[in-house]
């Protein structure tokens, strides 16, 4: 193991201590391309999940692939049912599940997003040489999967 003092644990801290900020910073920058059409970070980004997905999403998966607690995802989802933008449904079989499907102005208002968002990573990132992009992604992922391996066996 590499002395505490040794330049390579500096980096790999560095590493770590930036990942927070980018993603605040990504938060935020992202929300005001949200906000243009008028919806919160929070519905904003389900109604990207479900477009990006397509057909409908057990409400748990999706809460989950946008970071909270099912509970927490509830209000959000009401809001999104009240605009017209996304519905609910019993998951056949099993009344106590619900699936939740994109309707027709939800799927309109993330095609609207993720056009912006495409202009705004091109404004933010275009100018990156794209072997660069490619590693920093492999690296993010890496970072991701042996976090979530560590967890794992921290509860086994």
């Amino acid at each position: 193991m590499p002395d505490p003092d040794d330049s390579s644990m500096n980096m790999l801290f560095a590493l770590t201590n930036a990942l927070q900020p980018v993603r605040r910073a990504w938060v935020q920058v992202a929300g005001s391309v949200i906000s243009q059409v008028g919806l919160s970070n929070s519905l904003g980004t389900v109604i990207l999940l479900l477009s990006r997905h397509g057909v409908s999403i057990p409400q748990k998966d999706l809460a989950t692939e946008v970071g909270v607690h099912p509970a927490a995802l509830v209000r959000t989802l009401d809001q999104g049912e009240v605009a017209g933008l996304l519905r609910r449904r019993d998951v056949p079989g099993d009344r106590r599940f619900k699936a939740v499907e994109l309707l027709p102005e939800g799927q309109r208002l993330a095609e609207i997003i993720e056009k912006g968002l495409e202009d705004l990573r091109g404004e933010l990132l275009g100018d990156l040489p794209i072997e660069q992009i490619d590693i920093t992604t492999r690296i993010l992922r890496t970072i991701e999967d042996r976090a979530l391996a560590h967890m794992q066996q921290a509860t086994s």
